[in-house]
This record gives structure tokens, C-alpha cells and sequence, in this order.
């Protein structure tokens, strides 16, 4: 993993010592999820990461706080499970990562672009899952 990939996050101790970071799943403003393994565990795991930057607004930080609340009280096998919830706060980093467990699976969105398609049974029978 590069520096330039990692950012701000390859000078945490938090993700350098705990998370070795292996790619990332997404990116939006304010916001990056990352596949890292846990050092402790060996496990792979998802890092939501909440950044505070220019576009950072409060109701962010409530959505995000929600759902790490929602996960804590879930407990089903097609639902990563909490793990960790947690701020940073540093010079060159501030925010909070979620940390969950890894589901290894396609999202919907690496389906359609496969030119994969649903119909509205198929669709009610993933959301009921």
C-alpha cells in the first residue's frame, strides 16, 4: 500500500499498529471505506471512515453514529456485525471509523455494470434476505 494511496491514514498509529489497510471500496466526500486486516485477529474487516473536511456537515455525523448504533443491534449472518467505533483526532487526521466485519460478495452495482438484471421478485427476495 502507498503512502499516496493512504493519505493521512498511513501516519496514524491507530491504523498502522491495529489495521494494516488493503485497498480501497469506496470513496465519497467526507467519507472513504477501506478493506484492511485486523493485526490482532487476522481478520479482514471494513473500515467506514467519517472524515472532517470542508464538506462536512453535523447530519453526517448523526447518519453515521446511527448506523453504528443499528449495527451494534443487529445480529444476522448476511449483516457485517459491529466491531469497533472510534475518533481520531490529529494534526493530520480528524474523524471516526466504523470498523465491521467483512461479507466477502458482489454489491448490486458490480452486477448491473456485469449486465446482470433483476426483476422485481429477485429484488424483494435480496432486500427480504
Amino acid at each position: 500500500m502507498t503512502r499516496e494511496f493512504l493519505g493521512d491514514l498511513w501516519q496514524e498509529d491507530v491504523f498502522r499498529l491495529r489495521y494494516q489497510i488493503q485497498q480501497q471500496l469506496g470513496k465519497k466526500a467526507g467519507r472513504r471505506t477501506l478493506l484492511a486486516r485486523d493485526l490482532q485477529t487476522q481478520e479482514l474487516v471494513v473500515i467506514k471512515l467519517l472524515t472532517f473536511n470542508h464538506n462536512f456537515e453535523w447530519s453526517d455525523l448523526k447518519l453515521f453514529e446511527r448506523e453504528a448504533e443499528t449495527l451494534k443491534s443487529l445480529s444476522h449472518p448476511s449483516i457485517p456485525r459491529y466491531l469497533d467505533y472510534f475518533e481520531v483526532n490529529s494534526p493530520q487526521l480528524k474523524g471516526f471509523p466504523l470498523v465491521q466485519t467483512y461479507l466477502p460478495a458482489k454489491t448490486l452495482e458490480e452486477y448491473v455494470k456485469a449486465g446482470r438484471s433483476f426483476t422485481e421478485t429477485e429484488l424483494k427476495d435480496i432486500a427480504k434476505r
